[in-house]
């Protein structure tokens, strides 16, 4: 749905109810910023097993090594992206002034960036992991020798 038919819809709904309606909008954006401190949270326990973890997929061959790195690298740009659609921080009462039509129709712009965003980090911590899972299969099942961390 645009933003401009969603936000006519629910300032219509919400009729004279500024106060839940900047509720209402709010609590969508905080759902998306707690969505991308999950994809923080997966994001850094990879990294951290791959500190303990990542020389035996290094030693097992290239193959496992290269799994490994491309998993970890596209971690990184998800690590990247949801920072960065986290960092920009705006606050829905910058619009109060504006009539509620207007305040939520920019709510909903930057919420529906924001899960553009976060759509584009889930995607490459999905392949990412992948990846990081190919390197361990393989690693598995080469004859190298694993050592406990």
């Amino acid at each position: 749905m645009e933003p401009e038919i969603e936000a006519r819809h629910l300032t219509e709904f919400y009729a004279e109810r500024k106060t839940e309606l900047l509720a209402f909008l709010s609590g969508q954006l905080a759902v998306l910023r707690s969505q991308g401190q999950a994809y923080l949270g997966i994001a850094s326990v990879c990294i951290s097993v791959t500190g303990f973890a990542g020389h035996n997929m290094v030693n097992a061959g290239p193959w496992s090594a290269g799994a490994m790195i491309l998993g970890i690298f596209l971690i990184l740009v998800a690590i990247v992206i949801t920072l960065r659609a986290l960092a920009s921080v705006r606050w829905v009462s910058q619009h109060l002034g504006s009539a509620s039509e207007v305040l939520a129709q920019r709510a909903i712009e930057r919420r529906n960036v924001l899960a553009s965003r976060l759509a584009t980090a889930a995607a490459l911590i999905g392949a990412g992991l992948a990846f990081y899972l190919a390197a361990v299969v393989l690693a598995a099942f080469s004859n190298a020798r694993w050592t406990p961390p």
